[in-house]
């Protein structure tokens, strides 16, 4: 049997032979980036003394009153910020474990800062794709209990196609 470049049983699985599949979209799967922060703010913070207390240096931190650059406005409260960042497979879950191991788990350790200061635990999620997730394992979340510090979430989402909502 002849077959010619249209017949019908070129594309078995209907697919014209001139036409490769493509990828109209991807859904799901891990969030891009992540990035989880211990932060601790106070009007008198001092950040050698909080690093003294939690035995590290910050990634970053200021006084009330400094500056970021000369020409910026002050500071309206100290601030002490260490930060841990991972991009997929690893998510939020595992840095959260990631930056929390490096103190003590007794919740004895962290009741002078939540007492003092205002202790955040602050997961910034960063992605292009649409229905991406994460999840947070109950380890984590007893671990995040412990310290007392409030959890945030910011989300940063970029569009990966044109037109797209940013």
């Amino acid at each position: 049997m002849k077959l010619g470049h249209n017949s019908q049983q070129c594309m078995r699985d209907g697919i014209p032979p001139d036409q490769k599949p493509y990828v109209i979209a991807e859904a799901g799967g891990m969030v891009d980036e992540t990035r989880v922060s211990l932060a601790i703010y106070g009007d008198d913070l001092d950040p050698e003394a909080v690093s003294g207390i939690l035995g590290c240096a910050p990634t970053r931190c200021h006084r009330k009153g400094d500056r970021h650059r000369q020409d910026s406005p002050p500071f309206s409260m100290g601030a002490w910020i260490l930060t841990v960042e991972g991009k997929a497979p690893h998510g939020p879950s595992e840095l959260i474990d990631k930056l929390l191991e490096r103190f003590p788990s007794d919740p004895a350790f962290w009741q002078p800062l939540i007492e003092q200061y205002r202790v955040s635990v602050r997961v910034g999620i960063h992605t292009a794709g649409w229905n991406r997730g994460f999840d947070i394992t109950a380890a984590a979340v007893a671990a995040l209990a412990r310290t007392g510090s409030e959890l945030g979430f910011d989300l940063y989402f970029y569009g990966d196609e044109e037109g797209s909502v940013q």
